[in-house]
């Protein structure tokens, strides 16, 4: 089984089937309605690209918003605009 990673890396060399540790603001957050199943999903930027993070099971979660830094670690999977994460391990990083 391979380790999960501890260094971070840019969100364009993410390749999709393998654990990535990233790091970037959040730029918008959209909330499934209450009629569907519960799922937030956080788009992810920073300097070389972008990443969808999913959180299945959730409508909000304190602390990922718009403008907010984190720190993502999970797998990345395979999609046709932006890579995803499910359910990522997530740190926010404290505002300088």
């Amino acid at each position: 089984m391979t380790q999960p990673p501890t260094a971070l890396s840019p969100i364009s060399e993410a390749q999709p089937r393998t654990y990535a540790r990233v790091a970037g603001r959040i730029v918008w957050v959209q909330v499934e309605p209450s009629d569907a199943a519960p799922q937030l999903t956080a788009r992810i930027e920073d300097q070389s690209g972008r990443l969808d993070a999913i959180f299945q099971g959730r409508r909000a979660i304190a602390g990922i918003e718009p403008g907010r830094r984190v720190v993502l670690e999970g797998r990345i999977c395979e999609a046709t605009a932006v890579p995803l994460m499910y359910n990522p391990r997530y740190e926010l990083v404290a505002s300088a």
